[in-house]
């Protein structure tokens, strides 16, 4: 190279570098408005192809995690394949995927409302601070963020803000150090919805409360001019129709509107998608959103012209931003845990040991933590860092968040069961959690029913190492459930079947999806007329065994799932009783979203008498088109043919999109022989919504020998 040409770049270096000290410093405040923060993404696109430079950046809720990851040195193009990587209905979900729970919660959750749930301690009742879980939003921003040690926000590329909302002072509170996941996660805290956020020892919340579009903050940084973003959604219309939660909405919403329109009279320019029917929830329209956002951009070409700087001047500009080095082990070399508290460390170190000497991936670790979360009920929320250990290298620091509001839980249910033939059954249910009573996980579970059925069931689990592969169980039962009697398929009277039983077992758990356990049971029932003085007897009657259960089930919902096994079975070695039941099912996915279902269900029994019962069949489980319950044997068989299809043109508010189900069922109930042309057939239909694995159906059935009935329920049968 020559002098000439030397000459020539310094020339051009110093006229870029005058350019840049002589204009005006940049500022771009990024409002809140949920999955309508996408437009940002089109926003930062657009104004980079236009060469303009951002100085400072300041952001509320979902402004503040695009503001944040675009402060860090992301690109548009890196910031659209991060937001569009987030499974955003999974993450707001407030329970954990179906897949990473374990047998036991698979099957306790059906009946209950798995995230409604009150907690019991020394000061009384508490209940959690939202409706969505805390972890699985964090993990999702950790991973965006990456891990870097920086804690001052003036440090990163671009000088960043996140800002929200003090709870006990009443005002903005503006995070400018710390985690940058945390103060993410702080900004976006939407009350009822997220619980509030410990950050800097204050309770923080959604910054949109107070102060949505912060061109207030972005000024107090240092900026001459301010671009304001406003993607916030427009107030809806209330009137007299309107619901008590429409009019607390829109109460809420008036206030944000308010320091919306304040701050939009600071800015200098105001960027303002219109995003025409998208509403906070739509994460699935990111595309639309981003083309919004880029569009209305150009559209404002010539207020943001004089801003634009010169190709080589913009090029320098990028080059003159710091770089923030990534902390990232290239092997996981060790895994500590923090903050836990009735959560032993040796339990979280056995699910842990598979990290140790695996090459760092964000998303493994974040699969470890759902794991996590999902099988230690204690724990509300887990993060973690990347820290240095002078003995083994780097590794993995985890923070673990216990509940505030333990340590007993409650959960509460509720069964109801009516064929529209006075024939209702309703069941209010109460379920009691005691985790971790010690360092193996032991806990102590009680089920209440009170209504049709009164029941007390309760089981002290006890796991027999931290991996909980092996366990012990001492367990009671005592039930009444009040029940109809049926001549054919007349109800001639009701009875009540009274059942005691206490058993200790050992069982193995084979893998998360499956359980087996084996016991010594003593059980005993007794029928009781309550109105008819019909007089007949249970099989079970004071009898002394060994009672065997084996569970296995990969169903990825509770009722409408597409594919995956759930399979139940019990073999009973009495002194006065041997049976062995079976019921399972299998769903294969058909299509796009429907799903074929074969179910096969038998008892068989031995050692009884003639006059004596063991099940009762009948209703939509299992004979559609008779009575429930009025179908008494001591033995029977079901087969069933089915096909489950979501009905996708509507998607209701909180239940979601219904199921449409359809089976056939072929079968009997008998005492000791049955024969083929005796065999029971008919078919059922109705539809379905699985939410929270609590099942709410609506349908009918019909037997050829039966009758046609309507059946409703809610919770998965009696």
């Amino acid at each position: 190279m020559n002098i000439r040409t030397i000459g020539w770049c310094l020339m051009l270096l110093s006229a870029a570098w005058a350019e840049a000290r002589e204009r005006p410093k940049v500022g771009l405040a990024l409002s809140g408005g949920g999955a309508r923060g996408m437009a940002h993404v089109g926003v930062l696109k657009a104004l980079e192809e236009k060469n303009i430079p951002i100085d400072y950046i300041a952001g509320t809720s979902m402004g503040s995690i695009v503001g944040g990851l675009y402060a860090t040195g992301m690109s548009p193009e890196d910031l659209e394949w991060a937001i569009r990587s987030v499974d955003w209905d999974d993450a707001l979900n407030p329970s954990a995927k179906r897949q990473l729970k374990d047998y036991r919660q698979k099957q306790e959750e059906k009946d209950y409302f798995a995230d409604l749930e009150i907690g019991i301690s020394r000061e009384g009742a508490k209940s959690g601070t939202g409706l969505v879980g805390d972890h699985k939003v964090m993990l999702e921003l950790q991973r965006l963020v990456g891990s870097f040690n920086e804690q001052d926000f003036d440090q990163f590329p671009i000088p960043f803000r996140a800002v929200t909302t003090d709870l006990n002072e009443g005002e903005p509170y503006v995070i400018d150090h710390g985690d940058l996941a945390m103060a993410m996660r702080a900004s976006m805290a939407v009350p009822l919805v997220f619980g509030p956020v410990k950050h800097h020892d204050r309770m923080l919340v959604d910054g949109g409360m107070l102060n949505n579009l912060p061109v207030d903050v972005v000024k107090a940084m240092g900026a001459d001019i301010v671009i304001a973003v406003n993607i916030s959604s427009p107030l809806a219309r209330v009137d007299e129709q309107s619901s008590v939660l429409a009019v607390t909405y829109q109460s809420i919403d008036v206030a944000l509107v308010q320091n919306t329109k304040a701050s939009l009279k600071l800015a200098d320019i105001v960027i303002q998608p219109p995003l025409e029917g998208i509403d906070a929830s739509m994460f699935d329209r990111a595309a639309d959103m981003i083309n919004d956002g880029y569009l209305t951009t150009y559209q404002k070409s010539v207020e943001l012209a004089p801003l634009s700087l010169s190709p080589k001047a913009y090029v320098t500009h990028l080059e003159s931003r710091n770089f923030l080095p990534r902390e990232i082990p290239s092997r996981i070399r060790f895994v500590e845990f923090t903050g836990n508290k009735r959560t032993s460390t040796e339990r979280l170190m056995s699910h842990a040991a598979r990290l140790i000497g695996q090459e760092f991936k964000a998303q493994l670790v974040q699969e470890f933590v759902d794991q996590t979360v999902a099988e230690e009920e204690d724990i509300q929320v887990m993060t973690y860092h990347v820290d240095e250990n002078a003995e083994s290298g780097r590794g993995i620091v985890f923070k673990v968040q216990e509940k505030r509001w333990g340590p007993d839980y409650l959960k509460f249910g509720l069964k109801v069961q009516d064929d529209f033939d006075s024939n209702t059954r309703i069941s209010l249910l109460v379920r009691h959690h005691r985790y971790n009573i010690n360092r193996k996980g032991g806990r102590w579970v009680n089920d209440l029913s009170i209504g049709s059925v009164l029941a007390w069931q309760s089981e002290l689990y006890q796991p027999l190492d931290f991996d909980n592969r092996f366990f012990a169980t001492a367990n009671i039962d005592t039930i009444k459930d009040t029940r109809r009697f049926y001549q054919g398929i007349d109800a001639t009277g009701e009875y009540d079947i009274k059942k005691f039983g206490f058993g200790l077992n050992l069982g193995y758990n084979p893998n998360i999806n499956s359980e087996l356990r084996a016991g010594i049971w003593y059980k005993d029932e007794s029928v009781v007329p309550v109105i008819n003085d019909v007089d007949f007897d249970t099989a079970i009657n004071r009898t002394v065994g060994l009672k065997v259960n084996y569970g296995y089930d990969t169903l990825e919902k509770a009722v409408g799932a597409r594919h995956g096994y759930d399979i139940k079975t019990e073999l009973g070695l009495f002194d006065r009783v041997q049976y062995l039941s079976f019921d399972g099912y299998r769903r294969f996915p058909m299509f796009d979203k429907s799903a074929a279902h074969v179910r096969v269900k038998f008892d068989f029994t031995d050692l009884v008498d003639e006059e004596e019962f063991f099940k009762a069949y009948g209703g939509i489980d299992d004979f559609a088109g008779y009575p429930t319950h009025s179908l008494l044997g001591l033995n029977a068989f079901l087969l069933e043919l089915g096909w489950y299809t979501p009905l996708s043109s509507i998607d209701l508010p909180i239940i979601g999109v219904p199921d449409l189900a359809f089976k056939t069922h072929w079968g009997n109930v008998w005492q000791r022989n049955i024969k083929i042309d005796e065999m029971i057939y008919g078919m059922s239909a109705g539809i379905s919504f699985d939410v929270q694995d609590t099942v709410m159906f609506l349908g009918t059935g019909y037997s050829h020998d039966g009758e046609a009935r309507f059946y409703l329920r809610l919770g998965t049968g009696f």
